[in-house]
């Protein structure tokens, strides 16, 4: 017993020796061993019920629009890329800066074997297995797959795209049974500083949400333009909105779409994201479904902000103009406007009483009205006030408007319309002229290298008759990148002009 209490205090000894460092000071007192380790952790705070609340709100919003809410991936042909020896890189057309760099390119910008891939969003409207989108985001496509929340995946196709208004609807071609159409808001009710989600599935992956409040409302116009060219309306956002997002829904806290996600704007001052509002979009969709494209009414100009020409500018149109309104710069040969006695330089003050601050407010009024609408247009010529009554018109398709003849990279640059009698009398020329009237020069093409200008009248290319606008664009495809001897007559004058080759 001696023996091991012995043997016990040397080993208590040596711990404390060792413990202690060998200081003199004696034993160092081990405190035994508990059952409990004491944790020190952040203290737990209690939320005000109001922000719960709001939790609550933005987290059953984004449960309630999950479901609806799909990825679409697109497949379209292969794009040119630039290459070792600088190659030009060539993209779909109107695709925007920010959803370029979805389209897959290899190693020293070759493109990639196959085809070229874009991500964007889409949100389920009814339960045939209609889909809203954004036009750019299936422009182009030839295969179209459509992803849920959940992962599964259905093969889409495109039902019709407006680029006016950059809206679009996807068919899926077998819909499943168990599909939930998003609750569409009222766009015209949401408020400056209202809370509102961004959702879809940016940079391609899964379903993502964001928040924020309303920035902005307000109409389009030249310090504001937005993807589609007939967009009136716009709602601003600081709810994060990237790649991929575009043709996802903006919603409101009760759950309702209020708006299209289509267009982000970076710069000094941050990034804000846009959208389409759901009333106009709804709209577009419900004509795209019916007919598989969106009519306008065509009133046959092309108008510019008063208050934005210079002062040169201004003094050339007279004196005593208001201080705001729509300038016209064009007037469509044998247009609706021209018909009724439209002229360039005309300033557009009123359209059926209705007061006109600048451009978009006639594009606004204008595509509002049925087609076949005689509206009364009031306006300064000269210093003098007048009226004329026009009857609208549907606006033509990019197709029937220009035929604009280009041939692989042989691009003349020119959109051409048959010559009518009744355009052939409006440039003063004999009724049974036959002729390509030019519609449109594209700035820097081989046709602007020309000299050539709106109104132009093509008698001749090649000193072979040009009868249409269709024997002038096989006139041009007979050899798309030579060089081409046109006749044209301009006015009472008639003359020769050599289109350049393309380079």
């Amino acid at each position: 017993m001696t023996s091991f209490k012995r043997k016990t205090g040397m080993a208590v000894g040596l711990v404390a020796a060792f413990v202690g460092g060998g200081l003199a000071s004696g034993l160092m007192v081990v405190p035994p061993a508990t059952s409990q380790t004491t944790t020190s952790v952040t203290p737990k705070m209690q939320a005000p019920p109001e922000a719960r609340a709001l939790s609550r709100a933005f987290a059953g919003t984004a449960k309630a629009l999950a479901p609806s809410v799909v990825r679409v991936d697109v497949e379209t042909k292969a794009p040119q890329a630039q290459g070792p020896r600088g190659r030009q890189r060539q993209m779909p057309d109107d695709v925007p800066d920010f959803f370029r760099h979805f389209f897959e390119f290899g190693p020293e910008g070759m493109p990639s074997p196959g085809p070229a891939h874009g991500t964007g969003s889409g949100v389920v409207i009814d339960m045939k297995g209609f889909i809203l989108t954004n036009s750019h985001v299936v422009k182009g496509a030839e295969k179209v797959t459509v992803t849920f929340h959940d992962g599964k995946e259905f093969d889409g196709e495109v039902v019709g795209r407006d680029e006016e208004t950059d809206v679009a609807v996807v068919r899926l071609k077998k819909p499943p049974g168990n599909l939930v159409a998003a609750r569409i808001g009222d766009s015209d009710k949401l408020e400056v500083g209202e809370f509102v989600l961004a959702v879809g599935s940016p940079l391609g992956m899964d379903q993502t949400v964001t928040a924020g409040i309303v920035s902005s409302k307000g109409k389009t116009g030249n310090r504001m333009r937005m993807s589609g060219n007939r967009v009136r309306q716009y709602i601003q956002t600081d709810a994060m909105i990237n790649p991929g997002n575009s043709g996802g829904p903006l919603s409101n806290l009760d759950g309702e779409v209020v708006g299209i996600n289509t267009l982000i704007n970076t710069g000094p001052g941050g990034a804000y994201g846009f959208a389409i509002p759901i009333n106009q979009a709804r709209r577009v969709a419900q004509a795209l479904i019916k007919d598989g494209k969106m009519r306008y009414a065509f009133l046959g100009v092309k108008v510019a902000d008063l208050d934005k020409l210079q002062e040169q500018e201004r003094n050339q149109l007279g004196k005593g103009l208001p201080a705001r309104a729509a300038v016209v710069e064009v007037v469509t040969p044998g247009g609706p406007a021209q018909k009724a006695g439209v002229r360039p330089k005309d300033i557009v003050t009123k359209i059926d009483g209705q007061a006109i601050e600048g451009a978009s407010d006639v594009v606004s009024y204008i595509s509002d009205q049925p087609i076949g609408t005689q509206v009364t247009l009031s306006y300064v010529r000269e210093g003098r006030p007048g009226q004329v009554k026009v009857t609208l018109g549907e606006l033509p398709s990019a197709e029937e408007e220009a035929k604009v003849a280009s041939v692989e990279d042989g691009r003349v640059g020119i959109g051409v319309q048959s010559l009518t009698p009744e355009i052939a009398e409006a440039l003063g020329l004999p009724a049974n002229t036959k002729g390509a009237v030019v519609t449109e020069v594209v700035p820097g093409s081989r046709a602007d290298k020309a000299g050539l200008q709106p109104e132009d009248t093509i008698l001749k290319i090649n000193r072979k008759d040009v009868t249409s606008s269709e024997s002038a664009v096989e006139l041009f495809k007979a050899n798309p990148k030579g060089r081409h001897l046109l006749q044209v007559r301009r006015g009472n004058t008639s003359r020769f002009v050599t289109l350049p080759p393309a380079n």
